[in-house]
């Protein structure tokens, strides 16, 4: 009986283990498959490369668009994808297409110096071209509008040309920002930026050439409805000072003994 107790208590933690593997093992696995798809990309790249200067165009451009089509590909794979692509289309003397290519690669690396030993020069004029263009332009900002005192938030700014560094700003001050693509960017707010009611300028920053700012969009921070702590602070403290005077303005006088006849004289 005792044997069977043991057997079946071993029995019982296999089961709790073998799930618990599983769940351990899945953010491995997954980042073993994004691993493999930053690899499987960089080998297509290297042998994209390699195409166009062999004069393979049409091949090489098939390998490029297989790597861009690949799913959490990182913004540095983009960006050397978009360059090769962009020698491709230029050797081929596409002109539109060029320029669009350009342009992605210097979205996704807007401080790209040309290598003299890999790029051709014509690359540095399509560059110089394309550049003072990347004028970021904003859209729409979303919410438009918060409540005085709130927590943090996340706000969404869509619009155009905006570039792997660009940064929010409110009233020209830098808020952490993440680049989505050359459409949308995300802006996190911390509470601190939502202490006094007003009206603030949202805008846009590209880090080229000497630097880009995109058109204003209006926030609001609505003046909040509820007190704060330092106004509920002062409002308790000034209605207790108000009750305590009260109760000593109404408080009754205590009764007072007539003083005793002063002894008679014999």
């Amino acid at each position: 009986m005792k044997e069977f107790k043991v057997i079946f208590s071993l029995a019982f933690l296999l089961t709790l283990l073998v799930p618990l593997t599983h769940f351990e093992m899945w953010p491995l696995k997954y980042a073993s498959i994004y691993a493999q798809t930053i690899d499987e990309c960089s080998q297509q790249l290297i042998n994209a490369e390699k195409e166009y200067q062999s004069g393979k165009w049409n091949e090489s451009i098939e390998l490029i668009k297989k790597c861009l089509t690949k799913p959490n590909l990182s913004v540095i794979e983009k960006g050397k994808a978009y360059r090769i692509l962009s020698l491709v289309y230029i050797a081929m003397q596409s002109g539109k297409k060029a320029n669009n290519a350009v342009k992605n690669l210097l979205t996704m690396n807007p401080g790209y110096k040309i290598q003299p030993d890999k790029d051709p020069p014509s690359l540095q004029n399509f560059i110089n071209d394309i550049l003072p263009t990347l004028i970021p332009y904003i859209n729409i900002i979303s919410p438009e509008s918060e409540d005085q005192y709130a927590d943090g938030f996340t706000m969404s700014v869509e619009g155009s040309n905006f570039v792997n560094g660009s940064r929010v700003m409110i009233n020209g001050k830098d808020k952490e920002t993440t680049f989505i693509s050359d459409t949308l960017l995300l802006a996190k707010f911390s509470a601190s930026d939502l202490l006094i009611d007003d009206t603030y300028g949202i805008t846009v920053y590209n880090p080229i050439l000497n630097g880009r700012i995109s058109n204003p969009q209006k926030f609001e921070v609505v003046k909040s409805s509820s007190f704060s702590f330092g106004e509920w602070f002062a409002l308790g403290t000034v209605v207790a000072t108000l009750v305590a005077t009260a109760i000593y303005l109404l408080k009754p006088y205590p009764d007072q003994k007539p003083l005793p006849e002063p002894p008679g004289r014999p």
